[in-house]
């Protein structure tokens, strides 16, 4: 059983004026304390120093090449952390499911919700949402409601296709598997509850199978077709060579199944610096062209989970191309719930 013991602090206003009124009490100049209170910047409920935005920097490539404002920027358009609690109030059980994903936008919200409808008909289930960058409050509140509910384990489960980035290790760190934060050191979660951090699908055979049937969905005359697995990409390029030789492991699944002329991974890094991502955009490019010149029809697929702002994104990145283009999530594909149900019951993987 692991007992996570933490502190919550708060930064807000208060902290501003408390900071202000201590200032002045002590003799410091009224301007100092007015330029302290100007160099916080406001991210939702939370307030971001220049220290938080040098601990992002070190731990954020792509940050580095970002100003404090556009900093901000981005984190605004990742969207708010949130929880959602999934069960009926007479759904009760020693086991509960926490679902952990990025956050999408509105409609990808609803269908990862979905996408948990026959477990949380079971057992205790929330879902968490949000690259829990500056927070935890939301992953802590749906474990208390799972435990409120008699769950005394809770199976986490990581819903995402990259399994070596900084969203997976954030969460890691949450639940106590991880000494550092990938991101912001935010609280680590408390619970008398025995927590089961589960495999995230990335190399699945499962994921294989829905790539598969994806690609059939759009395919003609699959001897003169080439298929191309398009994933988001981890930022750090040594976790990009693991990405790519999990990508090649479902590629090589594809091939055995199909009668598709070749099938190749590849991945965006779209949180890396541009250059990075500028140049996968040009080997993917590079791809599909050499390909249709070969007289080859494209087909490309990704392994985000659902659709956004990503498939948009890479459809401008081919923009002028010739391919088939399926913008389909994985948790749409009805083989996702049959991984969501075998891994409730997979042991312990810490990442």
């Amino acid at each position: 059983m692991m007992i996570f013991n933490r502190q919550r602090r708060f930064i807000g206003r208060s902290h501003a004026i408390a900071l202000l009124a201590m200032l002045l009490v002590v003799g410091q100049p009224l301007l100092r304390a007015q330029e302290n209170v100007h160099e916080q910047h406001q991210h939702g409920d939370h307030v971001m120093t220049p220290e938080m935005f040098t601990e992002l920097r070190v731990k954020v490539s792509l940050y580095r090449e970002y100003s404090n404002a556009q900093i901000m920027e981005s984190m605004e358009r990742m969207g708010p952390n949130f929880r959602v609690y999934l069960s009926d109030a007479d759904v009760t059980g020693d086991v509960g499911v926490l679902a952990l994903g990025h956050g999408f936008e509105s409609t990808g919200n609803q269908e990862f919700q979905d996408a948990y409808a026959t477990v949380a008909a079971q057992q205790p289930a929330a879902v968490g949402l949000g690259m829990a960058m500056m927070t935890s409050d939301h992953i802590q509140t749906a474990v208390d409601e799972l435990t409120a509910a008699g769950a005394e384990t809770i199976v986490v489960i990581p819903n995402t296709t990259v399994k070596y980035g900084g969203l997976t290790r954030q969460w890691g760190y949450i639940f106590g598997f991880h000494d550092e934060a990938a991101w912001m050191s935010v609280p680590k979660v408390q619970t008398d509850a025995a927590i089961i951090m589960a495999p995230t699908p990335t190399s699945h055979p499962i994921l294989s199978a829905i790539l598969l049937d994806y690609a059939n969905a759009y395919s003609k005359e699959p001897a003169s077709e080439v298929v191309a697995i398009v994933s988001h990409g981890p930022s750090e390029e040594e976790d990009n060579r693991k990405e790519l030789a999990i990508l090649e492991e479902h590629a090589s699944r594809i091939l055995a199944n199909s009668a598709f002329a070749d099938v190749r991974g590849f991945t965006l890094q779209d949180d890396a610096p541009s250059a990075v991502r500028l140049s996968n955009v040009g080997s993917l490019r590079e791809w599909v062209e050499d390909a249709t010149n070969n007289g080859q029809r494209v087909i490309v697929l990704t392994t985000l989970l659902v659709e956004g702002s990503v498939q948009g994104k890479i459809a401008r990145d081919l923009d002028g191309l010739d391919y088939a283009f399926n913008k389909d999530g994985l948790m749409l594909h009805p083989d996702y719930n049959d991984w969501v149900l075998e891994v409730i019951d997979i042991p312990n993987d810490p990442g």
